[in-house]
This record gives C-alpha cells, sequence and structure tokens, in this order.
C-alpha cells in the first residue's frame, strides 16, 4: 500500500518507523513539514517526500493526516482531494462529521494508537470500520480494533492511559521483587512484562471466557494466586482504577 502522509507528527513518525518494520512495509509519500523528523525517516526504505502537501495527494489516494486538531482546517485548505482520496485522521477529537466537512469530497476514516504503535505487534483502531484498510495492518502485523460509534472510538483512547497505569504498576511490582530477591530491575520487570503478556494471549485465545473467569481458573482455591486474589477483592483494589476512568469517561462525553 501507498500512503501520502500530510503533517509527519509524532505518531505518524511512530506508525511510519512500526509498519517499516514489519514483513509487509508499505509505499509513503511524506510532506516536507517537521523538515528534521521527515530526513531522518528518509533513512528507511521505501520513503520519499514530496515538494508540498498538493504533491503528495497528486500522487497518493491513501493519505495519513497526521497534524494537530488546531491545523486541520489550516491542512485541509492547503489541498484539493477527490472522491477517489481515503484520509485516515489521526488528529484527536475532530469529529468525523467535522473531518468530512473539511476534507469533502475525499473518504475519511479516524485513527488512534499509542506511542507503541512504533513496534508492530501493537494495535490500532478505527472509526468507521473499514475492512481493506483493516487487512494491510493486520498484514503489517498489526492489531486492528473498530468500533460501531464514535463515542466508542473516543472511549478506546483511554486504553492508551490504562496502558501508562499498567506499566507503574508494574514498577511497584519489579521494586518489590528486586527487594525481596535480590533480582535485578530490568529482569524483574521482564517477568512482569511476560505475566502480562500471557494474559492478553489468554484473552485472545479463550474469547468466550471474561477475565474475571479465566483469573479463577488459574487461581484454584488454596493457591498463591487465590490467596492474592481474594485479597485485592477485600482490598477494593480495583476500585481507583474504575473511579477515574469512570470520571475520565464522563469527562470525555461532555468534550
Amino acid at each position: 500500500m501507498r500512503l501520502g502522509v500530510l503533517g509527519v507528527g509524532a505518531l505518524a513518525e511512530a506508525l511510519i518507523r512500526g509498519v517499516q518494520q514489519s514483513e509487509y512495509p508499505f509505499e509513503w509519500c511524506l510532506s516536507p513539514r517537521s523538515a528534521e523528523r521527515v530526513a531522518q525517516l528518509q533513512a528507511l526504505s521505501g520513503i520519499s517526500v514530496a515538494a508540498d502537501n498538493q504533491k503528495v495527494a497528486d500522487q497518493c489516494d491513501v493519505l495519513l493526516v497526521g497534524v494537530r486538531p488546531q491545523q486541520v482546517e489550516q491542512l485541509a485548505a492547503s489541498v484539493q482531494l477527490t472522491p477517489e482520496h481515503h484520509l485516515i485522521c489521526l488528529s484527536a477529537g475532530v469529529e468525523l462529521q467535522v473531518l468530512q466537512q473539511v476534507f469533502n469530497p475525499a473518504r475519511v476514516t479516524r485513527m488512534t494508537a499509542s506511542i507503541a504503535v512504533e513496534y508492530p505487534g501493537s494495535s490500532v483502531f478505527l472509526y468507521p470500520a473499514n475492512d481493506e484498510l483493516s487487512a494491510k495492518f493486520v498484514a503489517a502485523g498489526y492489531g486492528v480494533q473498530s468500533f460501531a460509534t464514535e463515542v466508542q472510538f473516543e472511549a478506546s483512547m483511554l486504553s492508551v492511559c490504562v496502558n501508562a497505569w499498567w506499566l507503574e504498576q508494574i514498577q511497584a511490582l519489579a521494586e518489590t521483587l528486586v527487594a525481596k530477591t535480590g533480582m535485578a530491575l530490568p529482569e524483574a520487570v521482564a517477568l512482569l512484562a511476560r505475566a502480562q503478556q500471557e494474559s492478553a494471549v489468554l484473552l485472545q485465545q479463550r474469547p468466550e471466557s471474561t477475565p474475571v473467569a479465566l483469573a479463577r481458573e488459574i487461581g484454584t482455591p488454596g493457591t498463591f494466586t487465590a490467596r492474592g486474589l481474594d485479597h485485592l477483592k477485600a482490598n477494593q483494589a480495583e476500585r481507583p482504577w474504575v473511579e477515574i476512568l469512570s470520571q475520565l469517561l464522563t469527562e470525555l462525553k461532555r468534550s
């Protein structure tokens, strides 16, 4: 697939780097803005740079929009698009209806991801669903999740927040392992990261089972796992997570 990039921001750069590491890299045509970032990306194979935004649009039917939300209208004014153009917009918080208006007559799909998108094996989130686009990213080694409503898509952005929360929990647990066993911190972090990966594998391979059911299947009565689950439940360990997630979802809905 050949993608033009209008605005090479940090997330667009991460996505380009990740895809180009995959077994099925894309071809990219970049706008010249963010000259230092563009120059670094040119060291990768499959990267070309056009003279301006319009030249990118002239060469590519599929365009990745990587500008900040407040720059979307300015970008739209700088290019003439056709019904054959398909825009993939990374600009957070700009509703699909607005994007369709400013980029008319092109088609628009919203996309979000975390900085982990620099590495194949991470995920991208789409609204609305697009089977052709999904297939290209799956082939490049990414997980793809699409949403039925824009409200759900907006909420998916909070999964990035949850990633950060998990990382802090891993740090705290790793430091406990270091203090109690003498294990090196990188070794402790790697051990806990693998445990989290195994949880993800179980959830992916056993979609008919709830997370709680899987946890209790592992934590059979009398085991250390069961003791830990009971202790966490008795102390309502999930409560601050649920509270802040609910609060952020409420704020997101108001914005």
